[in-house]
């Protein structure tokens, strides 16, 4: 309940304009697209939440999500915009 209402209440924020707002989505995606996971839990709403889950479902890379793995599409699309191959069975 409590973090359905935050997130409720941001969406509002976001919503009435209310300035810096949109701030707090812009800095997770970044930490998102950057896959800075320490940047991430910082970030989140319920850190401890988002911590938990990542230490009980780690992925077999460290540069992966959870999600994923391997074939993770932020990972790879980092790679190839920084010239390197993409091998999903590496």
């Amino acid at each position: 309940g409590i973090i359905a209402s935050k997130i409720a209440a941001h969406a509002a924020d976001i919503a009435k304009g209310i300035p810096g707002a949109k701030d707090w989505d812009y800095k997770m995606s970044e930490a998102r697209r950057e896959l800075d996971w320490d940047k991430q839990f910082d970030i989140a709403i319920d850190s401890d939440k988002a911590k938990r889950y990542r230490a009980e479902s780690k992925p077999e890379k460290e540069d992966t999500c959870t999600m994923c793995g391997k074939m993770c599409a932020v990972r790879n699309i980092n790679k190839i915009l920084r010239g390197e191959d993409v091998d999903i069975m590496d």
